[in-house]
C-alpha cells in the first residue's frame, strides 16, 4: 500500500514523504505549511513540543479534517529519523494512527447521526453532487480509507426543449479529497457487474483483509450506489454505523 505522510518540522515548514512497497526510496521533501492542504495525505506527525503553538493549530485546522494527526515525542521520532523511514515502519505507524482516528470518527457520527441524516436528506433531491461529496467524506473518515470510490446514477437535465433528460454514471474518486467525474466507461462497467445485486440498503459485498479491498453495495431512495475502498481494517463498529446511516437515508 502506497502512503503519503507529513512531519511537522516547525511552525512554518513540514517534511513530506511518499512511501511505496518497492525497494526504491526517496528523501523527504520540505514544504511550506501553507502547501500542506494541497497534498494527498494519509497522516501528519506532530512533535509534542509544537502543541502549544496557536498559530500552528490554526494552520493545521483545515488539513486535520481529512488527515489524522498523531502527536509524537522526540524519542519516538525525530525529523532525521522520519527522513530515513522505510515503508514497513511507515505502514505500521499509519495503521496505529488510523485505528484511533476511525474509532473517534465512528463515535462522532453516532452522536450526530440525526443531524447528519437531516443534512444529507436535504441535499439529495436538490444537489446530488454535493450529497455524494459529503457522503464520501463521511465514509472515508469512518472507514479510514486510503482510497475511496463511489459510483452512482445521476440525471443530467436537458439543455434544450426538444431534448430529454439523460441518465449518467458519476464516479467520485479520491485519496483524501473527493473528485466527482462523469465516467461513463467505468460507471457502466461497475453497474453491469453488480446488476441485480442491490437487495439491501447497505451490505458488505466483498472484503479481502489481506489486500484491504472492500466493496459495499447500497441504495439511497432506491437508487443504487457502489462503494469501493482500500482499508487497513473493517470492524463491526464501522459496519454497524454505516448500516445505520444508510437505513436512515431511505
Amino acid at each position: 500500500m502506497d502512503l503519503s505522510i507529513a512531519f511537522v518540522k516547525n511552525e512554518s515548514q513540514v517534511l513530506f514523504q511518499e512511501f511505496t512497497s518497492s525497494e526504491e526510496r526517496t528523501k523527504a521533501q520540505v514544504f511550506d505549511m501553507e502547501q500542506l492542504e494541497s497534498k494527498d495525505l494519509h497522516g501528519i506527525l506532530l512533535p509534542v513540543d509544537l502543541l502549544e503553538s496557536q498559530e500552528l493549530k490554526e494552520k493545521l485546522a483545515k488539513t486535520s479534517q481529512y488527515a489524522p494527526i498523531k502527536t509524537i515525542k522526540e524519542e519516538q521520532m525525530s525529523a532525521d529519523q522520519f527522513d530515513n523511514l522505510d515503508h514497513h515502519r511507515a505502514l505500521t505507524l499509519t495503521k496505529s494512527v488510523y485505528s484511533s482516528w476511525t474509532i473517534k470518527n465512528n463515535l462522532k457520527l453516532i452522536e450526530n447521526m440525526f443531524a447528519n441524516l437531516s443534512h444529507l436528506q436535504g441535499l439529495f433531491p436538490n444537489d446530488r453532487t454535493a450529497f455524494f461529496e459529503e457522503l464520501w467524506h463521511l465514509m472515508r473518515s469512518n472507514l479510514g480509507a486510503t482510497k475511496l470510490t463511489i459510483a452512482y446514477n445521476h440525471l443530467k437535465k436537458a439543455e434544450k426543449e426538444n431534448e430529454k433528460n439523460e441518465l449518467i454514471r458519476v464516479v467520485v474518486e479520491g485519496m483524501t479529497k473527493p473528485n466527482p467525474t462523469e465516467n461513463k466507461e467505468l460507471g457502466e462497467a461497475l453497474f453491469k457487474n453488480y446488476e441485480g445485486k442491490f437487495v439491501k440498503p447497505f451490505e458488505v459485498y466483498s472484503w479481502d483483509k489481506e489486500s484491504g479491498q472492500v466493496v459495499f453495495l447500497a441504495s439511497v431512495k432506491e437508487s443504487p450506489v457502489i462503494i469501493m475502498a482500500t482499508l487497513f481494517d473493517l470492524t463491526p463498529l464501522q459496519k454497524a454505523t454505516l448500516n445505520c446511516l444508510f437505513e436512515g437515508l431511505q
